[in-house]
């Protein structure tokens, strides 16, 4: 077996080896990945249990009179993988105000608090919403997550349409722990002001954590015995 036809069977092999329908997006610090969408079919570690579903609330008056608002609903999601019990981070962005003149475009979503864990990134295309972002992007720190929507999300105002709400974010970290310390901030347009970019602010965001050593009570037992007879087995050598 000549060179070329050695390497062609290794490229093959690992072809072979390599799933096809894998859409992995580790994010490293410092990266920034393109993102396509993956599902629990193309990735069946994402399936699990909803194990925190709850909902954080801000809004933005682009006039500066707070009669009329754009008002944005962030959904606080964490699912544990059936697989493995690690912890999938899944917010999603859930538009519920307009009141305004024209029509609001979101650009950008920012995350806090994910400090060094591995993550794989991307959007839950199988689930409610509309538009996933286009990118995302990790600090040098690991901390802050950044998603860019390149063809952003419309809220329209009043009754019209659009009103676009995004897709599941499916952080998936090797954790099994949170805590809602983490924090957002969601970027935005408005067309009736050109150049301004309005920020909505939410705290209280799901993120990992490392969870805290528990030793079971069993054992807390047998340890405490095992000190009591080695005790007594001093104090009645002294004897």
């Amino acid at each position: 077996m000549n060179k070329s036809m050695l390497i062609s069977v290794v490229i093959c092999s690992i072809a072979t080896l390599t799933p096809a329908n894998s859409s992995a997006a580790l994010l490293a610090s410092g990266d920034t990945i393109a993102l396509a969408g993956t599902t629990v079919a193309m990735q069946p570690e994402l399936a699990g249990t909803v194990i925190l579903d709850s909902s954080i609330y801000d809004s933005v008056a682009p006039s500066g009179n707070n009669v009329f608002q754009v008002g944005i609903e962030v959904t606080n999601r964490v699912v544990r993988s059936t697989l493995d019990g690690s912890l999938i981070f899944a917010p999603r962005i859930v538009p519920t105000l307009n009141n305004t003149g024209g029509n609001f475009l979101i650009d950008r979503v920012v995350t806090d608090g994910f400090t060094d864990f591995t993550l794989d990134v991307n959007y839950r295309s199988d689930g409610l919403g509309d538009r996933g972002p286009n990118n995302a992007s990790r600090s040098v720190s690991g901390d802050q997550l950044s998603f860019d929507f390149l063809f952003p999300l419309v809220v329209s105002n009043l009754f019209e349409n659009p009103q676009e709400q995004s897709y599941f974010f499916s952080i998936h970290a090797n954790a099994t722990a949170y805590a809602n310390t983490g924090s957002m901030s969601i970027f935005g347009r408005h067309l009736n002001y050109p150049g301004e970019t309005f920020e909505f602010n939410y705290t209280g965001l799901a993120v990992p954590i490392v969870a805290s050593a528990q030793v079971a009570e069993p054992i807390i037992r047998t340890l405490f015995f095992i000190c009591l007879v080695c005790l007594l087995g001093f104090k009645n050598s002294q004897q």
